[in-house]
């Protein structure tokens, strides 16, 4: 189960959809307008070569790297909360009474450690200074990776690295002149397809520090290095 939610988180990273990544010809963007903080409900969706899973829950982000996704069961409890501050990732069980937290690299390579450490790269969707607004760019990235941006019309649509991952950013809407990918669309280096989809997100208002702090009380607190899947 630790596992499985893990690859859903993972979901900010995301699989395959048909809808175009052009804005509506009725929408209009302000120059150089970012995405600085998104909160919203989401909808995940996971499949793998042995089992398809879905869930829906709550995301906040604040540029460049603070993010909290909450998992709900049909029922409205919470499956499993993340917390993501810069390298230190706190994950939270509060049905098993238990939470991890530590470095992303401190996570157990078969819990999904290639994911944590994409997802300020999946959320990051600025366009490269003086790319042309149609075209392909490719850049340096970490650890001698390279990463290949496809622009359509000034908005990314999909980013690949030579590692074997990819992005790809569908449903575009203008949010008071800021666009914004309603779909993250991703597959996994493994081959593991995984859908995120916005729902009713709000861009660029002021969140509250206090909101991407998880409630640790009554949990048993141990390190990240400890986290097993079944």
């Amino acid at each position: 189960m630790y596992r499985l939610l893990l690859i859903l988180f993972v979901g900010l990273l995301t699989a395959c959809s048909t809808t175009s990544p052009q804005l509506p010809l009725s929408q209009s963007l302000l120059p150089g307008a970012v995405v600085e903080t998104v909160s919203s409900t989401v909808t995940v969706s996971l499949r793998t070569a042995d089992r398809n899973l879905a869930a829906r829950g709550v995301m906040l982000y604040r540029r460049p790297d603070q993010l909290r996704l909450v998992l709900l069961s049909p029922f409205g409890t919470t499956l499993m909360e993340a917390q993501l501050d810069g390298e230190q990732l706190t994950l939270a069980y509060p049905a098993n009474g238990v939470a991890y937290q530590g470095q992303i690299n401190e996570l157990p390579p078969a819990t999904g450690q290639r994911g944590f450490a994409m997802l300020r790269w999946v959320l990051a969707t600025d366009t490269p200074p003086g790319a042309a607004a149609t075209g392909i760019v490719s850049r340096p990235a970490v650890k001698g990776v390279i990463e290949q941006i496809s622009l359509q019309d000034g908005l990314v649509v999909e980013k690949n690295l030579s590692s074997g991952e990819r992005v790809r950013y569908r449903n575009y809407c203008s949010h008071n002149g800021v666009p914004l990918a309603q779909e993250l669309l991703m597959e996994s280096a493994e081959g593991d397809r995984i859908r995120l989809t916005l729902e009713e997100p709000e861009v660029n208002l002021s969140l509250e520090d206090q909101a991407f702090i998880i409630s640790l009380a009554g949990l048993r607190l141990l390190p990240l290095s400890q986290l097993k899947t079944p």
